[in-house]
């Protein structure tokens, strides 16, 4: 026992090699969060602490237990709650897949990931399919514009799969982030604990065809922090992120 956590009220007391390890496998850390070595008084990074542990060993003894997405009191060790569903991989619905245990770069658990679906487009995708049946007839009549019709089509629907594939929507253990950009890639998160509102709006065709946007706003900004924009299953994403707040809130009861 020689890493002590920095701020870290649930985990007060010395942690070991394998508690850190256990604690990050169960979601309750971050590989990028700070500990403290006793011994020599330098900091680090969880990540590095244990970056030569290949597999969590069940006789390691770890004296940290906890279910997926809560921390948990040193008083209550055992107590439990209900794990966070994993989204499923949806080629139709705009959702990447996701391995289990991936992370992001800072060593955060990802929740969900998605691009915009693709009838999102429906205005692009529309024109491509009158392109499409323009190119046919030209090709009856004037081969040489059908080339130019057909060009176009697929230029269009080029730029549709390039917009979509350059916007990715993720939800972390600790946050929620929309990411976009070809050459330079940009973004823009909010943190679970930061937000105060989460807004989903399904209307008109979109909203038949089970497309939505989730809006998610906190008390430091008035307008909008983070929107994931025609993406299926909207309500289930805001019940995600719900879940997040309710095992942050208990965490610092």
């Amino acid at each position: 026992m020689r890493y002590r956590l920095h701020e870290h009220p649930a985990f007060p007391g010395l942690l070991s090699k394998e508690d850190l390890f256990l604690l990050v496998e169960r979601g309750s850390l971050a590989r990028g969060d700070l500990c403290a070595d006793t011994v020599t008084g330098r900091d680090h990074t969880v990540g590095d602490v244990i970056g030569d542990m290949r597999a969590a060993r069940a006789r390691a003894g770890a004296q940290i237990e906890r279910p997926m997405f809560r921390e948990i009191r040193a008083d209550a060790p055992g107590e439990m709650e209900e794990d966070l569903p994993w989204e499923e991989d949806d080629d139709d619905t705009g959702e990447l897949p996701l391995d289990e245990g991936q992370f992001t770069l800072a060593g955060e658990l990802i929740l969900h990931r998605s691009h915009p679906a693709w009838l999102g487009a429906g205005k692009s995708l529309f024109l491509v399919f009158l392109l499409g049946i323009t190119t046919w007839m030209l090709l009856q009549i004037q081969p040489d514009y059908a080339l130019l019709s057909g060009v176009c089509a697929g230029g269009v629907l080029m730029a549709v799969w390039v917009a979509r594939a350059t916007r990715v929507y993720v939800v972390t253990e600790e946050r929620v982030e929309v990411v976009w950009g070809i050459l330079g890639r940009s973004s823009k998160e909010v943190r679970i604990c930061d937000i105060r509102s989460i807004d989903v709006y399904e209307s008109g065709l979109k909203g038949l065809l089970g497309l939505g946007t989730v809006d998610f706003s906190s008390a430091a900004n008035s307008g909008i922090e983070v929107q994931f924009r025609d993406i299926r299953g909207a309500h289930a994403v805001k019940e995600l992120v719900r879940k997040l707040q309710r095992g942050q809130g208990k965490r610092e009861d």
